[in-house]
């Protein structure tokens, strides 16, 4: 199988909600001569009581520059602040192929991914899906972190890209959608699907997200009818309250680092809060991806504070909701790294 167009790895986000754990996927249109994408939209989606998809969009507009980041070097060898990024150093990684289709113009392929030393084992896994089509390729993969302490899945990172072969459909931009609701992995990209299907109506993404929508649903077919019943699971609840405090939201920016805001004095519901200040928080995250990603603990706090210090405005709804916020930065999701109080 040959592959025309290069997909562009990007940094996933996620959002999580109290007692549930929402993933965001961000999709893309771009070609191997894109070097920067704009994220246009935070989108929020779940499902009411009578199971009709519902959703909230914020504009975010934030433009990422993959030559940058690429060729940024960490500032802080030899300095505590980057002790994040060489938590891998000590670990191995042992891949393991649990399925693979392989047809003449699509391949689907999950993996079994561990990463583990004397003392520490972790399993994750990834799907990876590829489609060649007359008119664009399209590429898609999911990383799938799973709950160390209770078992299960724990929330899926997706990102997905569409490369017209006609340079003239290619838009560089990107949305984020976040969905709420505890599904399987079929379901899960089912509801991408519709959610892409209502962001093209009247917009400049018409195209490449109607073609990327049919490509979500081929895929969830696929997931529910070829891939072994075990793989094809819901993401577990995640326990994240405690009496006094909720975790509002948390990005993984890859499988390594995530980072986690803390409101330690709820004042509303958590739906409350997670609408009020996710999207804000999102896009200031965002803006602070180099320095959280290259940079360590130290340098990512420091960006996202002086960030909500030029978004206040944004984050005054936030704040009246959660007038005590805490940023932490994490390793695979459950070792704490850095902390820091932001209002």
């Amino acid at each position: 199988m040959k592959w025309k167009k290069t997909a562009f790895g990007m940094f996933l986000v996620a959002m999580v909600l109290s007692l549930q754990l929402i993933a965001a996927p961000q999709a893309m249109a771009m070609s191997t001569n894109n070097a920067s994408v704009t994220f246009r939209r935070a989108v929020v989606a779940w499902y009411d009581e009578k199971g009709k998809l519902q959703m909230n969009v914020t504009w975010v507009n934030k433009t990422i520059d993959f030559a940058n980041l690429t060729n940024t070097s960490c500032p802080c060898h030899n300095s505590s602040s980057c002790n994040a990024s060489n938590l891998t150093a000590n670990f191995n990684v042992s891949v393991v192929t649990l399925y693979n289709m392989t047809e003449k113009h699509e391949q689907l392929l999950f993996f079994g991914i561990t990463i583990y030393n004397g003392t520490f084992n972790y399993t994750m896994y990834a799907l990876v899906y590829k489609s060649e089509r007359s008119q664009y390729n399209f590429t898609l993969i999911t990383k799938i972190l799973t709950d160390k302490l209770h078992g299960g899945y724990w929330v899926y990172l997706t990102t997905m890209n569409i490369a017209p072969n006609d340079e003239n459909r290619v838009v560089p931009v990107g949305d984020t959608i976040v969905t709420k609701d505890n599904l399987t992995l079929s379901d899960y990209y089912w509801t991408l699907n519709k959610v892409l299907m209502k962001l093209r109506r009247g917009d400049k993404t018409s195209w490449i997200w109607g073609r990327s929508a049919y490509e979500l649903r081929h895929l969830s077919h696929l997931v529910r009818l070829k891939l072994p019943a075990e793989y094809n699971q819901y993401r577990t609840i995640g326990v994240s309250v405690s009496m006094d405090s909720l975790t509002a939201c948390d990005f993984p920016l890859n499988p390594l680092i995530s980072v986690r805001f803390i409101c330690t004095q709820p004042e509303a519901p958590s739906w409350v809060i997670v609408g009020a200040c996710c999207a804000s928080l999102y896009a200031i995250t965002i803006g602070c991806t180099a320095a959280c990603v290259l940079s360590g603990g130290a340098a990512c706090i420091a960006c996202i504070a002086g960030g909500v210090f030029g978004s206040w405005a944004s984050l005054s709804g936030c704040y009246g909701y959660c007038p005590s916020m805490q940023v932490c930065i994490y390793a695979f999701g459950f070792i704490k790294v850095k902390c820091g109080t932001l209002w």
